[in-house]
């Protein structure tokens, strides 16, 4: 069933991408990821304070320094 109301539009919804352009939408990518990684907004991580649950296993050992 056809809706008669309904407009249909010959344009597309978004223009052609172009190797330009989209070297331009990379280079904005990359200025806005270098913006949100340096940004002051970000807050370090808690450090882990929960307490083990449970047993180790006996057979458990500390990893080596030469690791």
């Amino acid at each position: 069933m056809r809706n008669n109301s309904a407009v249909l539009e010959d344009e597309a919804a978004a223009p052609a991408l172009t190797p330009d352009m989209m070297s331009k939408i990379k280079k904005e990518d990359m200025k806005q990821a270098i913006v949100e990684r340096f940004s002051g907004r970000t807050e370090a991580a808690a450090p882990r304070t929960a307490a083990r649950t449970g047993k180790r296993s006996p057979h458990w050992q500390p990893a080596d320094d030469q690791c």
